[in-house]
């Protein structure tokens, strides 16, 4: 179900807007089903998905996420904690306020916490820090713009 607030999405890499969203997110969803494979839905990507959201749809949005066999929402553990430490680099620690050492680990750290400490070799996303950050980190960092659309099926009429 496509989010009618949905907003454009924009390719990290070209920083040109993804055509056909909803539909390349189905076929990735698609491809990685029919490879058994898993989608780790961070859960602070859920978070940000269900604030761009009408309250009164969440429900209905969470059954859909849950209905995917593939699909595996991952919360920010003990290991995605000791993860995202492990983020901040010996620089950052320096120019950090110690008061502010917490504002630091905000939900891109977290988001890439969670991908590492579940194992993912690839980071979808459309957030420039993040695409660059997970690329810099060794994952393999795509857009949808990615992921080619199915081909759309034409019917034939026999009748001619």
């Amino acid at each position: 179900m496509q989010n009618d607030g949905a907003k454009d999405l924009i390719d990290p890499e070209t920083d040109k807007l993804v055509a056909g969203a909803f539909e390349r997110a189905e076929a990735l969803v698609g491809r990685i089903d029919t490879l058994n494979g898993v989608v780790v839905l961070p859960a602070p990507v859920v978070a940000e998905y269900l604030s761009g959201i009408e309250r009164n749809s969440y429900q209905r949005h969470l059954e859909i996420l849950n209905g995917v066999r593939c699909i595996e929402v991952s919360a920010f553990d003990q290991q995605a904690a000791i993860e995202c430490a492990l983020l901040v680099t010996n620089q950052e620690m320096k120019q950090l306020d110690p008061d502010s050492k917490m504002a630091k680990l905000k939900y891109d750290r977290q988001i890439l916490a969670i991908a590492i400490a579940s194992g993912a070799k690839e980071i979808w996303t459309h957030d420039k820090q993040l695409y660059k950050r997970s690329r810099a980190m060794g994952l393999i960092a795509r857009s949808l713009a990615s992921i080619d659309l199915r081909p759309q099926q034409l019917r034939l009429d026999a009748d001619g």
